[in-house]
């Protein structure tokens, strides 16, 4: 074979190669891009806090129920789906008296512990609750 004819075929090769190493790097860039975007909400997002605003909102019978609805909705303004699943599971079981609609409980009472769901059922119109079960589905 002549070397003249060897020499395109060797560049042309070796180009495609570069090209193929080129674009391997650029999708393993945008996959690594994605996950440090993703993981960069995530550290931004504290559900604790989250759960504490919600409980420090309902816990007192004093709020009026503008108060209530403003704090709740506020709290959980951009909070996503996943992100809420975090919410219920750092709120927990906390004491709720639901005749009362605060954490109070008479001596002839047994408290009770109740989940997140039922605190927002109990603080929330039936308009505002469903809103919020629009939004999350799977939790509510």
């Amino acid at each position: 074979m002549d070397s003249t004819k060897i020499i395109p075929v060797t560049i042309g090769l070796a180009g495609l190669g570069i090209m193929l190493l080129a674009v391997s790097e650029s999708s393993k860039n945008k996959k690594a891009g994605a996950y440090l975007d993703a993981s960069l909400k995530d550290s931004s997002f504290n559900a604790k806090e989250v759960a504490t605003m919600l409980y420090s909102a309902m816990k007192e019978a004093n709020f009026t129920n503008t108060e209530k609805r403003k704090t709740i909705f506020t709290a959980l303004t951009g909070v996503t789906e996943a992100q809420f699943s975090k919410v219920i599971t750092a709120f927990g079981n906390r004491y709720y008296n639901t005749l009362t609609g605060n954490t109070y409980f008479a001596l002839w009472q047994t408290p009770t512990k109740h989940p997140l769901k039922v605190w927002l059922k109990e603080e929330l119109s039936t308009e505002d609750y469903q809103l919020l079960k629009s939004n999350y589905p799977k939790q509510l």
